[in-house]
């Protein structure tokens, strides 16, 4: 098993990579110019990754903050175009399950049985492309997450007392982190925490929690595809939001026999 050290304000971290092919890494994250896509959370939506990849402005590198698998009927499409394009993508806690099924048992029945399909249907190529997916990328002032910065997979930046636990160990620098489904940047200003929701640009300053939201299963009532583009001269985040076959990722839920419940989600953004 690979390590890879980083360190976040007087912590280390390590990031635990199973396989040995190293991921794809970008070019340097502050390099002069850079433009960058960031994404999360595609679930396995195809139609809401297609989407997304159809809207995208160009730009330089794109990153992927973990969870291309779980509740959605399309594991192996997504994953072949993530790996296709060679992204810098990091793991989620769907991806984690389908590699490491003993900690399903902290999922729901419904998201439990999505995982068992995905580790069925999908392959050991594709799991073992999961399997070596980093936790984490650290580079200069910025943290690559998929939950949070002391806790890379698993918690949720959902309210200003965890979200401020969280900005303490940035040391003024910025992680860009998905898991909630919810887009939106937590900043922290003379010790109080701020919190900017459905914005369309930012100006990004440091230190903050950036979340692109979800391109695949968004949460926080928009029933559209979820993604941002970070502009690194600007020193700007820009929140875009696309709209995408609904019906058609129902059909792919639908075929697979997966939960209907996560077919029918898909239509409030809840």
């Amino acid at each position: 098993m690979g390590r890879n050290s980083g360190h976040v304000r007087g912590r280390s971290y390590r990031c635990y990579v199973a396989h040995p092919v190293r991921p794809h890494l970008p070019a340097p994250l502050r390099a002069a110019g850079l433009k960058i896509a960031i994404l999360s959370d595609i679930h396995a939506n195809w139609q809401a990754l297609e989407a997304v990849l159809r809207d995208c402005p160009p730009v330089d590198e794109t990153l992927c903050l973990g969870d291309v698998v779980g509740y959605g009927g399309d594991p192996k499409r997504c994953v072949d175009e993530v790996t296709r394009r060679k992204w810098l993508t990091l793991v989620g806690n769907h991806d984690r399950a389908c590699t490491d099924p003993e900690i399903l048992e902290w999922f729901n029945d419904d998201a439990a049985s999505v995982v068992r399909w995905t580790i069925e249907v999908i392959g050991e190529e594709r799991l073992e492309w999961l399997r070596g997916l980093p936790d984490s990328h650290f580079e200069h002032d910025v943290l690559l997450v998929h939950a949070s910065p002391r806790d890379h997979i698993y918690e949720y930046v959902l309210d200003t007392a965890v979200a401020h636990a969280n900005l303490e160990l940035l040391d003024g620098g910025v992680c860009f982190h998905g898991h909630t489904h919810v887009p939106g940047i937590f900043g922290l200003a003379n010790g109080t925490v701020t919190h900017e929701y459905r914005v369309d640009s930012f100006r990004l300053t440091g230190p903050a929690l950036v979340n692109p939201g979800s391109v695949g299963q968004p949460r926080d009532g928009l029933p559209t595809a979820s993604y941002g583009v970070w502009d690194v001269d600007a020193e700007t985040f820009e929140f875009r939001r696309v709209r995408y076959d609904i019906k058609g990722a129902q059909r792919a839920i639908r075929k697979a026999r997966l939960p209907e419940r996560f077919a029918l989600r898909l239509e409030s953004g809840r």
